[in-house]
C-alpha cells in the first residue's frame, strides 16, 4: 500500500534537528513506501512537496551512512583491507599490490579501461561487474563440487556402510560356526577369482565388439597378474585362512557400488584420459588414502572388527567408516576431473578455448553433473564386465597383500603402532600399483568411454 508523506512536515522538521532514531526510522519508512512506483494507484503528489522529499532523503541518507559505518566496524581485519582496497580503486583508480582481491581489481581495471571516460562511477561499475564475474565462476566450481560430492560421496558412503554391516554378520557367523581354516582359504581363492573371471568375459566381449585396444588388453593382463600374485602371497603366509569375511564384503561392496554408478552416472565435459593425468591422479590418490587410513586408525572399530572383538553392531561407527571412504572417493574424482581438464596434462581435452569460437565460451568451462538413467543391457554389461571386474580384482589384491604383510609383520619385533604405519604404507603402494591397470582396463575404444568412478 502507498502511504503519503504529505502532512508529516512537522515530524520531519523535528527529526532533522534530533538524533531520535525512532523518528528517523518512521520518516524513512514512509518515504520508502511512497516510492513504491509499482503500486497501481501511484501519483506524483504521493511523494509530498519538494521540501518534504528533500528532508526525507537527507534523513534516509544519514540512516544509511550510520548502518554502513556500523557494518564496516564489525568487519574483520581482512575484510576491512578488502573494503579499503575497493574504496581506493573507486576514488583514485589504483589497484594496490598484494590485495586479497587482486584478481578482481585487475579485471576491474581492464573493464574500466574500456570506458570512454574514467570516472568514479565508471570505476564503481567496473568493480561490480568484476565481482559478479568472479562470483559466477565460483558458482560454477561450487556446483561441480556439489554434484561430485552428492553423487560419488553418497554412493560410496552408503555402499561402504553396506560392506561393513555385511562384514559384521559374516564374521559373526564364521566365529559361531566350526568351518576349518583350510576350507576358508579355498573359499577365499574362489571368491578372489570372480574378478579375473569377469575380466576375461569382458575381454572376450570387447574383442567381439571391436572396442578392445592395447590399453584394455594390458590393463586386464596386469590386473589379473597382480591379483594372482597377491593370492599366492596370502596363501604362502597363511593370511588367506582368515580372510573370508574380507573377500565376501569386498565383493558385495564393488558390485553394489558399480550398479549404483550405472544408474547414477557422473556426466562431464573433461578431456580424455591420458598417462600424464593418470600419473598425477595416482600419486594424489595414494597419498590421500594413506592419510585417511592413518585417520581411520583413530576412529571407532566398525564392521567385522567389532564382531572379532566381541562387540555389537554399531551403525554410527559404520557411517564414520563410510564417510571417510566417501571423502577419499570424492577427492579422487575431483583431482581426476581437474587433471583431465588441464591442457598441460590432457592436450586432447574436449574443453575448447574461448578464442576458438567466442560464442562457445560455455564449452570452455568444466561442467560436472550427476545424472539419473535406466541403464541399457550394454551399459550394465560395461559396468559388470569392465568396471566391476577390475575394481573387484583390484580390491581383492589390495586386501590379500595387506593381509600377507600383516602376518609377516606379526613375527617381527615392531610395535603395534609401527606395524599399523607400515601396513598403511603398503596400502598406499598397492593403491598406486593398481591405479593404472584399473584405468587402462576401462578405457575401451567406444566414444567417450570412461570408467564410472
Amino acid at each position: 500500500m502507498i502511504n503519503s508523506v504529505s502532512g508529516s512536515l512537522t515530524s520531519i522538521s523535528a527529526a532533522s534537528g534530533s538524533t531520535n532514531t525512532t523518528s528517523i526510522r518512521t520518516v524513512s519508512s514512509q518515504l520508502i513506501e511512497a516510492l513504491d512506483l509499482a503500486g497501481p494507484n501511484f501519483t506524483a503528489r504521493a511523494l509530498g512537496s519538494p521540501r518534504e522529499i528533500g528532508a526525507g532523503m537527507t534523513l534516509l541518507g544519514r540512516r544509511t551512512d550510520d548502518e554502513l559505518r556500523s557494518a564496516h566496524e564489525r568487519l574483520g581485519e581482512s575484510d576491512q583491507r578488502i573494503a579499503q582496497d575497493v574504496r581506493v580503486f573507486i576514488e583514485d583508480g589504483l589497484a594496490g599490490a598484494g590485495s586479497p582481491i587482486g584478481d578482481v581489481l585487475a579485471r576491474a581495471t581492464e573493464l574500466n579501461a574500456m570506458q570512454s571516460g574514467q570516472t568514479r562511477e565508471s570505476r564503481m561499475q567496473a568493480v561490480l561487474t568484476a565481482g559478479l564475474e568472479w562470483l559466477d565462476s565460483a558458482r560454477g566450481s561450487a556446483l561441480n563440487l556439489l554434484n561430485v560430492g552428492a553423487r560419488t560421496g553418497l554412493i560410496v558412503t552408503l555402499t561402504t556402510v553396506l560392506r561393513q554391516v555385511v562384514g559384521f554378520y559374516v564374521e559373526q557367523a564364521i566365529r559361531e560356526g566350526d568351518s576349518p581354516q583350510a576350507s576358508q582359504a579355498w573359499n577365499v581363492a574362489a571368491i578372489t577369482m570372480i574378478g579375473p573371471a569377469l575380466s576375461l568375459m569382458g575381454a572376450l566381449r570387447d574383442e567381439g565388439a571391436g572396442t578392445a585396444n592395447l590399453q584394455t588388453r594390458l590393463g586386464r593382463v596386469c590386473m589379473a597378474s597382480i591379483t594372482m600374485g597377491a593370492l599366492i602371497a596370502a596363501h604362502l603366509t597363511g593370511a588367506s585362512d582368515s580372510m573370508l569375511t574380507s573377500a565376501i564384503n569386498t565383493t558385495v561392496y564393488t558390485v553394489a557400488r558399480d550398479l549404483c554408478n550405472a544408474f547414477f552416472p557422473l556426466n562431464n565435459n573433461a578431456g580424455a584420459i591420458t598417462a600424464q593425468a593418470t600419473g598425477v591422479t595416482t600419486v594424489a590418490f595414494g597419498t590421500v588414502q594413506f592419510l585417511l587410513a592413518e585417520l581411520a586408525a583413530l576412529m571407532p572399530v566398525s564392521g567385522p572388527g567389532r564382531a572379532a572383538a566381541g562387540l555389537g553392531l554399531s551403525l554410527g561407527a559404520d557411517v564414520i567408516a563410510g564417510a571417510l571412504n566417501g571423502v577419499g572417493a570424492v577427492i579422487d574424482d575431483v583431482i581426476s576431473l581437474l587433471c583431465r581438464s588441464w591442457p598441460l596434462l590432457s592436450p586432447s581435452a574436449g574443453l575448447e578455448p574461448a578464442w576458438v569460437d567466442p560464442e562457445s565460451l560455455q564449452r570452455s568451462v568444466l561442467e560436472v553433473r550427476a545424472g539419473v538413467r535406466l541403464p541399457t543391457a550394454g551399459q550394465l554389461g560395461d559396468a559388470l564386465l569392465n568396471v566391476t571386474a577390475s575394481r573387484t580384482s583390484a580390491f581383492h589384491a589390495i586386501n590379500l597383500v595387506v593381509g600377507a604383510a600383516a602376518v609377516a609383520l606379526a613375527t617381527t619385533d615392531h610395535g603395534e603402532n609401527t606395524q599399523g604405519h607400515i601396513l598403511n604404507v603398503c596400502l598406499m603402494g598397492m593403491l598406486m600399483l593398481i591405479y593404472f591397470p584399473f584405468i587402462w582396463s576401462c578405457s575401451q575404444s567406444a566414444v567417450f568411454a570412461k570408467p564410472a568412478t
